[in-house]
């Protein structure tokens, strides 16, 4: 159906004379009623009354009046939002991640652009501490948080967008996965780790505080007998490449990583729940795009877990 017809149509309805609603609209006088009969031959019934000195509509007019008019201002507001989003405070996207994400938000940033070309994107690396108080404070629209972040007691305004589940990986050196020969047929035990450093990724405070994973690997029944902390990705890669002990990281970080390490699968720890946060009063339209068009995208969503997430099957 041709919006601009049903344009010409509530035009006719709210004038009810046909020379005065192609004025209003800009064509001629019998360009207006060739739309009217056109609409009418479309929908099967007549939709004015007409004679050489009145216009009317008929019940079917009225009814399809009723209708049109709260369709077309709907369509009306989605075209603003639309321009919205490349105008002002939604011309530019902030996105917060910590130090894994970016295992699959490349994917993610990748889709958004292709749908939004004019709408800039920003990323941004913060300790998982202090995401959910970026989101909180303006300084990014959207947050990928740690699986182990505590929700806020007031989390009524921050919408949460579950992603997927994925398995965390033991990270090894390829030069050292002879001592590992094993996991080739089975899955990492606690019990093959019993003599292994194990490396954590820490901050000194919030989810992954050395307090933090410490208590989810007692929870999970592991209970190693060295731990070593580091305090970046990097060091963490390092340290494992160099032989000095092994680390559990997520999975989907299997295409990311440098030369000389691998991941193996392991029984130990459970896999985790991955998600975004949006501020629902968010003033910015492109945070709502984004949540609520890539992340709800099942399309997507597939196609990461296809690419990243081999290992979560």
């Amino acid at each position: 159906m041709n919006l601009d017809r049903l344009e010409y149509f509530v035009a006719v309805a709210e004038h009810l004379n046909f020379t005065k609603a192609a004025d209003a609209c800009h064509i001629a006088q019998t360009a207006i009623s060739r739309h009217i009969a056109a609409l009418e031959d479309e929908i099967g019934c007549k939709l004015f009354y007409r004679t050489n000195r009145s216009v009317e509509l008929t019940p079917a007019g009225k009814a399809f009046h009723s209708e049109i008019v709260p369709m077309l201002e709907h369509y009306r507001l989605a075209i603003e939002k639309a321009h919205s989003a490349y105008s002002g405070t939604a011309s530019a996207l902030h996105l917060g991640i910590g130090q894994y994400e970016m295992g699959f938000v490349s994917e993610l940033f990748r889709e958004f652009h292709s749908l939004f070309p004019d709408i800039q994107l920003s990323v941004g690396q913060y300790p998982y501490a202090d995401l959910v108080k970026r989101l909180e404070d303006g300084s990014a629209d959207v947050i990928f948080p740690h699986p182990a972040t505590v929700i806020p007691e007031n989390h009524v305004n921050i919408g949460i967008q579950h992603m997927f589940s994925a398995r965390q990986g033991l990270l090894v050196s390829s030069e050292h996965k002879s001592s590992f020969a094993f996991s080739r047929k089975r899955p990492v035990q606690a019990k093959d780790l019993a003599q292994e450093t194990i490396f954590i990724l820490t901050e000194s405070y919030g989810p992954i505080s050395e307090a933090s994973l410490t208590s989810h690997m007692k929870a999970a029944g592991f209970f190693p007998a060295h731990i070593t902390p580091v305090n970046s990705l990097n060091a963490l890669f390092l340290m494992v490449k160099a032989g000095l002990g092994v680390a559990f990281v997520p999975a989907f970080l299997e295409t990311e990583l440098p030369d000389g390490l691998q991941i193996f699968s392991q029984k130990i720890l459970p896999e985790q729940s991955y998600c975004s946060m949006t501020l629902k009063s968010s003033s910015n339209p492109a945070a709502e795009l984004f949540a609520n068009g890539i992340l709800t995208s099942q399309t997507v969503m597939n196609r990461i877990k296809k690419r990243y997430l081999r290992q979560s099957d």
